[in-house]
């Protein structure tokens, strides 16, 4: 497949899971799979193919911030006096946001599917698929395979705190509001009369308690927590796949 994913992203594990997965679905051109009404193996190699795109597209607004950041005049260093070039570092960050979590949602929505081949009975959102999310995900493994590692995973992500940030970031972006540069100045002075001035900048988003330190790696911070939470997710669910291998 003529498509490239960054370096960070775990890229053998992920073909491998996607391999061994694809077996549990009927061949492409049989009767079967062309008369399946709920069309499961086309949303779970659509959804399987999201994962790289919105990972791949992560990366690229990350760098694509750093380069911004990297080309800012004084002007805007100083005082944001820039409005073109704040609407561009927005664009950013609110894509970056929207792709990160999609990655996740992505194989959620993938590992349903697979789940659906294996244990049909407590999967039935199959008939609803704009149902099926990384909670529903969840729920559906925990019913069906309470003991496999994947469960307890997926239990954990849904708990974890930087992905719960990425999750709260993600929906105040997409439904109302906008992050924005934010300098704030204050000092201090010592008991000899030295004055200390504190220069403080974070990317400011109205309705979050997050606070997101600005600077060239805003981003980057984010896009690390979420390749490693990412690489033990494609692991252990080519661990799920393994344990249930069909010949």
């Amino acid at each position: 497949m003529n498509f490239s994913v960054p370096s960070t992203f775990p890229q053998d594990t992920f073909q491998e899971f996607g391999k061994l997965a694809s077996k549990f679905f009927p061949a492409v051109l049989s009767d079967e799979n062309r008369d399946d009404p709920f069309q499961k193996q086309e949303h779970f190699e659509r959804a399987w193919l999201a994962v790289r795109y919105r990972y791949r597209a992560s990366s690229e607004q990350n760098e694509a911030f750093k380069v911004l950041f990297d080309n800012a005049t004084d002007l805007w260093r100083e005082w944001g006096a820039d409005e073109e070039q704040n609407y561009k570092l927005e664009q950013c960050v609110y894509h970056f946001f929207m792709n990160c979590l999609s990655v996740f949602d992505s194989l959620a929505f993938c590992l349903y599917f697979v789940g659906a081949m294996i244990d049909p009975e407590h999967f039935g959102h199959v008939r609803n698929p704009k149902s099926i999310t990384l909670k529903t995900t969840t729920s559906a493994f925990a019913a069906a395979f309470p003991d496999a590692s994947i469960t307890n995973h997926l239990r954990e992500l849904l708990e974890d705190p930087e992905f719960k940030r990425i999750d709260t970031i993600r929906n105040i972006l997409a439904h109302r509001l906008t992050g924005r540069r934010n300098v704030r100045s204050s000092g201090t002075t010592d008991s000899d009369g030295a004055y200390t001035q504190i220069r403080e900048e974070i990317w400011y988003i109205p309705g979050s308690n997050e606070k997101l330190e600005f600077g060239e790696k805003l981003i980057q911070r984010h896009f690390e927590e979420a390749t490693g939470l990412l690489t033990t997710l494609v692991s252990v669910s080519l661990e799920f796949v393994k344990s249930q291998k069909r010949e």
